[in-house]
């Protein structure tokens, strides 16, 4: 992974099929009162920091909240304040990058955001913001992502590309704002106009994905709407209808369908694959989002 150069590269173009504010909405971030309300924010959590929330351990939705309690809470982590000048400040970790990604934050004010890293598969970010501009644009997207870059790989070298992942939010509903957990990867491209984009949200609270609806996708048990924008910027969106925050994926099922579909070619290359939250609201109150563990497991044809 050549950090440096995917620091500034994801910056350009990314999420250009979400719902930006037009020229009369932009506001720059105000430096001393983000500056304040990151302070706060460390001041308020970093004394008792758990990666699981009372709210996940609770089984108040059985079924649907069903990411267990970590074992290895994140207890020391490495603190990343976002950067106004640097929306892709974070910190290198083995083969991976954990990152706030505040590609759309400097066009709003009252936002907020910090990194909290013990590792790789083992931290969380603490955020506040609103809606209150009524655009629905997802702001920020903090991440671990692996990245093939300069030099991609092609899918058709891989027997088998799969990810585990455990996400705990603060709380689901209304009261907790609007938000996705999230797989975003990158094919044919990095966030450039001939690259394709697709997204596997594993539990939507209230977003609502780019494009058209144009089908449904099941993969094991899970049942997946489609949602689909053409070039340039080709966007796909799997939405798991039931709702999940922790499991496997299996990601080679997921570009087949985008393959079989004609959207991209059997020669199609990789390019990045993140795991996340992307975050449009927290109704202004700073709010925790953790990942408790996550892996990309490859297997190469022999």
């Amino acid at each position: 992974m050549t950090v440096g150069v995917v620091r500034h590269l994801k910056h350009y173009g990314r999420k250009l099929g979400r719902p930006r504010p037009g020229p009369g909405q932009r506001r720059n971030v105000i430096l001393i009162a983000v500056t304040a309300t990151a302070a706060g924010l460390i001041a308020y959590f970093l004394p008792n920091s758990q990666a699981t929330s009372s709210y996940a351990s609770s089984g108040a939705v059985s079924g649907i909240l069903d990411a267990p309690a970590t074992s290895h809470a994140c207890a020391h982590p490495t603190v990343i304040p976002m950067n106004p000048d640097n929306a892709q400040s974070g910190i290198a970790k083995g083969n991976y990058f954990v990152t706030n990604d505040t590609w759309n934050a400097a066009r709003y004010s009252d936002l907020a955001q910090a990194l909290y890293v013990c590792n790789y598969n083992n931290w969380y970010a603490i955020a506040a913001m609103n809606n209150d501009t009524g655009d629905g644009a997802a702001k920020t997207s903090p991440n671990v992502q692996e990245t093939w870059y300069p030099a991609p790989t092609t899918l058709s070298r891989w027997e088998s590309i799969t990810s585990d992942f455990s996400d705990v939010p603060p709380g689901t509903g209304s009261n907790y704002g609007i938000w996705e957990f999230e797989y975003d990867i990158w094919l044919n491209g990095l966030a450039d106009s001939s690259s394709t984009e697709v997204m596997i949200w594993s539990y939507n609270n209230g977003q609502t994905p780019a494009g058209s609806l144009v089908g449904r996708f099941a993969d094991a048990s899970q049942s997946y709407r489609v949602y689909y924008s053409p070039p340039p910027y080709q966007y796909v969106a799997f939405v798991d209808q039931s709702n999940h925050l922790s499991g496997e994926v299996d990601l080679l099922d997921f570009f087949s369908y985008v393959i079989s579909r004609g959207w991209i070619p059997n020669s199609s290359t990789l390019y990045q694959i993140s795991h996340g939250v992307e975050l449009v609201s927290t109704n202004s109150k700073p709010e925790k989002f953790a990942i408790n563990s996550f892996a990309i497991n490859m297997k190469a044809y022999s």
